[in-house]
């Protein structure tokens, strides 16, 4: 089991971002609006982008805030590539991570670190709500689809991850040492420039557990993330769930490499099986199709990437989502 750490000197608030300038202005006026977490703190902004990117947004903005805050660039794309940049920066004994498409609450820091001031936790998550000002289309399940959209929303109480389970990096933080320890996150994974994959936040608290690392839900630490209206659309969703097939397929890679063609039987034999189980529901349910349409478009992404390792080449880039 990993070390319990009772004592947090430091926290470095990570904060990656990519050509959003309106989110970081206003994800920097929220961190200047925090309480104060109880211990020292300070703030790095990874640009991601090309100069001069985040230059004048973060000039604009970074005397207002009541720690010390810095610029950095990575110039290699990825939001892995960012968040991994700004581990390698931190100077804190615990990384915060925040997104550039979040509003924190101004209690958010202060509540995200009592689990770990307090000695219950390596690593903890927040939640993560959708902005409720953005009106939901009647076919809209929030509860089945909001976690596509960057929402985490696991109940009013605090509780332990469990190891089927994660966080996410829009409203996270871990011990730094550990963080380095399991070597950041996968640039394989997560948002790029071109190449929207996932999963980067599952494959990161899968590591930290298994170093024994104990991970903790806090509820009342929340941020509001961005709900576009153009994520609201069935045809976003479609390319979001073929997304998410070529993600598990990449996270899992080194797994599916030993099956039969790279996992695609066992792939096939899945969407047999839920092809099934939506005839059994009723077909011309509107909503039945609409999961039908979804189980096929992950099953498209996984056999893309699938297919793209057979064939011994990188998948090629597609327009198939959105940063």
């Amino acid at each position: 089991m990993a070390a319990r750490h009772l004592g947090i000197e430091h926290v470095t608030v990570v904060v990656p971002t990519f050509r959003r300038e309106r989110g970081l202005a206003r994800l920097l006026e929220g961190l200047a609006r925090q309480e104060g977490p109880g211990v020292g703190w300070d703030v790095v902004v990874v640009d991601n982008d090309d100069p001069p990117g985040a230059e004048g947004v973060f000039a604009a903005h970074a005397d207002r805030l009541p720690v010390p805050a810095r610029l950095v660039r990575e110039p290699a794309r990825g939001a892995s590539n960012a968040r991994n940049r700004g581990i390698a920066e931190a100077s804190g004994d615990v990384v915060a991570f925040i997104d550039d498409d979040v509003d924190p609450r101004p209690d958010w820091l202060r509540l995200l670190l009592v689990p770990l001031r307090e000695g219950r936790a390596e690593g903890v998550g927040g939640r993560v709500l959708l902005d409720p000002s953005i009106p939901r289309p009647r076919w809209f399940n929030e509860s089945v689809l909001g976690h596509y959209l960057a929402m985490l929303d696991l109940g009013e109480h605090e509780t332990d991850i469990e190891p089927d389970r994660y966080v996410l990096t829009a409203s996270a933080a871990f011990r730094t040492d550990l963080l380095r320890r399991i070597g950041g996150m996968d640039p394989a994974l997560g948002p790029q420039d071109g190449r929207p994959l996932f999963n980067d936040d599952v494959l990161l608290c899968r590591r930290f557990m298994a170093t024994g690392s104990r991970l903790r839900y806090v509820p009342d630490a929340i941020v509001t993330h961005d709900a576009p209206p153009a994520r609201l659309r069935r045809g976003y969703i479609l390319r979001r769930m073929y997304a998410q097939g070529r993600s598990d397929w990449v996270m899992d890679r080194r797994i599916l490499t030993a099956h039969r063609l790279g996992g695609a039987v066992r792939q096939l034999l899945w969407l047999v099986d839920r092809m099934r189980k939506r005839v059994d529901e009723g077909a011309l349910r509107r909503w039945t199709m609409y999961q039908a349409a979804y189980d096929l478009a992950y099953t498209a992404g996984f056999l893309r990437e699938t297919a793209a390792s057979l064939g011994r080449r990188p998948a090629a880039v597609g327009r198939d989502g959105v940063r």
